[in-house]
């Protein structure tokens, strides 16, 4: 057994990585998570975890940071989007999971500026993933904008896995758990799937 921190979810981290690259829910552009593991305490994945490892994590890859950002365990680098995280998993109790992702077919819409409508009962309650105004990525000001769209969400995020849109950039999605925040990824990608084909049919 390993001696590093919360082990076990850094294993359900590793795989929910291999996941999200594997099955088209991020790509080599970027994408970045995060599980709130304890009271100011959060296990993030590391910068570049895209573009360098192909989302082929290890556990020790995982860094551990508290609400300021500062690196309790590991050796990697923060991701430029950790405030992103971190806003949204210090306010909200209920949620404990946060995923930045670029989904094949979400990307459209994000390309487009557009919401992705709820279209399969997968989704039903939740509403439209919407769109934020475009704002520069990487920036203070995105994290906060993302944040500000949870916050003016915020009767439906404390019950649901949410999702909105980056214009340009990608999604984000939460989740009282990690398995549920990645379901909601998988969920949305599946109303834009559908959204896109259902001219053809």
């Amino acid at each position: 057994m390993s001696n590093l921190s919360y082990y076990e979810m850094r294993l359900e981290m590793c795989k929910i990585a291999k996941m999200m690259f594997d099955r088209r829910l991020t790509n080599a552009a970027g994408g970045n998570f995060a599980v709130r593991v304890d009271e100011n305490r959060i296990l993030i994945s590391p910068s570049l975890m895209s573009e360098r490892k192909h989302c082929e994590l290890q556990a020790e890859d995982f860094l551990l940071i508290d609400y300021d950002q500062n690196i309790l365990e590991g050796t990697g680098k923060l991701s430029r989007e950790t405030l992103m995280h971190v806003l949204i998993l210090s306010h909200f109790k209920e949620i404990e999971c946060t995923i930045h992702a670029h989904p094949f077919y979400c990307m459209p819409f994000v390309a487009e500026s557009k919401p992705i409508p709820n279209v399969t009962e997968a989704t039903m309650g939740r509403g439209e993933v919407g769109c934020i105004p475009w704002t520069k990525a990487y920036s203070k000001e995105l994290s906060e904008n993302v944040y500000q769209y949870f916050e003016d969400h915020r009767e439906i995020a404390e019950k649901k896995p949410i999702g909105m849109i980056m214009p340009l950039h990608g999604v984000c999605v939460s989740g009282p758990s990690i398995y549920l925040a990645y379901s909601m990824l998988e969920r949305i990608e599946c109303d834009a799937f559908c959204t896109i084909t259902k001219s053809l049919i």
